[in-house]
């Protein structure tokens, strides 16, 4: 016997949301959202804002950042300058022990010197003057360093304290809030909303997980305590490869993949999905795979270290330029290849 088919997404009044909310749930909606993936522990203040900048100048909807209240200060600033439709300041939290929120520790007795590790960071956080270093901002824990140490003096440690989520979501910057989730559990999930309720009652919110990892009645469990939690819409960000920075035609497969079977999960259940986005994977290949009829339920994407490259070391011309090329593939002619 299938489930009860929960009661349709919750009415809500316009008044109710923010110009910044109204547009962006809008492009979710019409399935062509597009977001700025900053990193859940990238906190690289000047990094953050001209990457911000650039991705504001070409109309991404939301741009989802470390809940970091420096941080979230300066994307304020760039969205309140941005000469575009108003973006939605998103920040990412961790429910638990998620991949996404790490940092690399060195143990510096193992370290020999050896370098190795250099040219394996995206961000250029490590460094080798005289002695082995590491930039704590520019790190955001993708732990592609790790596997090239020949002598285990790397290692991944959880990058977040309490106070922090505090402070970002007391932020009145904070418009949405995405929480990520590695063991995708229902319960910890319903401590968290039921503790930090008072400061998410306004503000969109977003669930991401890797699906495969759970049975099936379990992520349905964990998105129903959220939709019965919150009383703003909810969708999901459905994670593929996080942190790949992969530029393969096929990286944004596992994400695709992992969309449809949680769609495919919630309509065995005899339930409604939730609106899905992907991330994890996503890149200039992406848009073109989109056009297939069995992914035509996506929603939109987020972008994170492929957007990032994408505008690195560019002036704030060209990065707006390069920016506006990516975004509008996702936002436009429904997903138009670039």
């Amino acid at each position: 016997m299938s489930l009860p088919r929960p009661p349709l997404p919750k009415p809500v009044p316009p008044a109710s949301f923010s110009a910044a909310q109204a547009r962006m749930w809008e492009a979710l909606l019409q399935r062509r959202f597009f977001k700025l993936i900053g990193g859940g522990s990238f906190t690289q203040a000047d990094k953050i804002a001209a990457v911000s900048q650039a991705y504001l100048t070409a109309g991404a909807d939301c741009i989802d950042i470390a809940p970091d209240a420096s941080l979230i200060g300066l994307v304020q600033q760039e969205i309140q300058n941005a000469q575009s439709a108003p973006a939605v300041l998103m920040v990412s939290v961790p429910l638990d022990p998620d991949p996404h929120f790490r940092k690399i520790e060195l143990s510096e007795p193992d370290c020999i010197r050896c370098g190795l590790c250099l040219p394996a960071c995206p961000t250029e956080a490590i460094s080798l003057p005289d002695a082995l270093a590491i930039s704590q901002d520019l790190c955001y824990g993708c732990g592609r360093c790790v596997p090239t140490c020949p002598t285990d003096a790397l290692h991944l440690l959880p990058f977040q304290v309490e106070s922090q989520i505090e402070a970002a979501l007391s932020h009145p910057a904070t418009e949405a809030v995405e929480i990520h989730s590695h063991y995708v559990d229902p319960y910890m999930l319903e401590a968290f909303l039921i503790r930090w309720q008072p400061l998410l009652r306004n503000k969109l919110m977003a669930l991401c997980f890797r699906p495969e990892a759970v049975p099936a009645e379990q992520m349905i469990r964990f998105v129903q305590t959220a939709q019965q939690a919150h009383p703003l819409p909810l969708f999901l960000q459905i994670d593929g490869a996080p942190m790949s920075g992969n530029d393969h035609p096929e990286a944004s497969c596992p994400a695709l993949q992992a969309a449809r079977y949680t769609r495919q999960a919630f309509e065995i259940a005899g339930l409604i999905p939730p609106i899905i986005t992907i991330s994890g994977g996503i890149n200039g290949h992406t848009a073109k795979l989109l056009q297939h009829p069995e992914y035509q339920f996506i929603a939109g994407v987020g972008m994170g270290t492929m957007a990032r490259q994408a505008v690195w070391n560019l002036s704030a011309k060209e990065a707006a330029h390069q920016a506006q090329r990516i975004t509008q593939a996702f936002q436009q002619d429904r997903w138009r290849p670039f």
